[in-house]
């Protein structure tokens, strides 16, 4: 069976799992596509949809954060990032608040679903069959472990996977690129 794509106004399954590049446009009030997001929360919410996320979410979330910030530095400067970081650990330690906060509101969010052994071997079985990058696998892992066959994403490598849901109020998703 082929990936159903559905836009943010279709009928919604009961447990939809939150993809990182999604959690960041819910996030970030500059990032493209973030009214969209924050408005189609709210009708997950009233439509009491479970919401759910896991680990890799919230790494790739702080990842984002603190990535963000080192550019930032390094395009004032005119440094590369990491050597924004090797010069500057401090930064690391003030963004730590922001990451924080934010990861505690993805909790509030949604429920974090458990990485269990078999999501590994599962992973790599979806890396052998579509080409995509092993983030994007884990999470389906994490989520197919879990019985969760629907995601919220702005990432079309998702649409790849036979199988799957995938929620995006991008345009014409399967010429759009990945965002991480």
């Amino acid at each position: 069976m082929l990936c159903e794509c559905r836009n943010f106004d279709d009928v919604l399954e009961p447990l939809i799992y939150w993809d990182t590049t999604y959690a960041i446009a819910f996030f970030e009030e500059n990032a493209l596509f973030h009214d969209e997001c924050v408005d189609f929360e709210r009708r997950l919410r009233s439509e009491s949809v479970l919401s759910v996320s896991s680990d890799f979410t919230h790494n790739e979330l702080a990842f984002h954060i603190f990535k963000t910030v080192l550019t930032e530095e390094g395009n004032r400067t005119g440094q590369h990032w990491l050597q924004i970081k090797q010069d500057n650990p401090h930064l690391l330690l003030v963004t730590m608040p922001t990451i924080k906060a934010r990861c505690d509101e993805l909790d509030c969010l949604t429920f974090q679903l458990s990485i269990g052994e078999d999501v590994k071997p599962r992973a790599f079985t979806l890396m052998r069959h579509y080409p995509l990058f092993p983030t994007d696998a884990y999470h389906i892992a994490t989520a197919m472990e879990s019985d969760v066959t629907a995601f919220v994403t702005l990432d079309s490598d998702f649409l790849q996977v036979d199988g799957i849901i995938v929620y995006t109020c991008v345009p014409n998703p399967r010429q759009h690129t990945s965002q991480l």
